[in-house]
């Protein structure tokens, strides 16, 4: 059990060590999800904050690679760390997040540089 465990850490260590910073550029500015309240803010130092519609927030680092594959880590105030993938695209002026483990998809509007 606790190989395994170790084995999954250091599986999502190496995960997001292999995700680059290039292209992050492209996400810096505050994003709105289409239709909701949700917003998602990035910073040129690779750093995010991202609010829910019901006003929770989170925040964290991300790295974006050059296939635009997404890498968020976020950090929760009991001092646990989740690290969540999405591949983004763009569609016209909209950002778009598909999150492969999941199936899910969000739309972004960019509402502030």
């Amino acid at each position: 059990k606790q190989f395994i465990q170790i084995y999954l850490v250091i599986s999502a260590i190496t995960f997001f060590i292999s995700c680059t910073q290039q292209h992050s550029q492209i996400l810096t500015g505050k994003w709105q999800e289409i239709g909701k309240k949700a917003t998602l803010e990035f910073y040129d130092d690779q750093t995010f904050q991202a609010s829910d519609d019901m006003g929770m927030a989170v925040n964290g680092t991300y790295a974006v690679d050059h296939n635009r594959n997404v890498c968020f880590e976020i950090k929760h105030d009991d001092g646990e760390t989740e690290i969540v993938r999405a591949k983004v695209t763009f569609e016209k002026d909209d950002l778009v997040f598909n999150f492969g483990d999941t199936g899910g998809v969000e739309k972004y509007r960019k509402i502030k540089p």
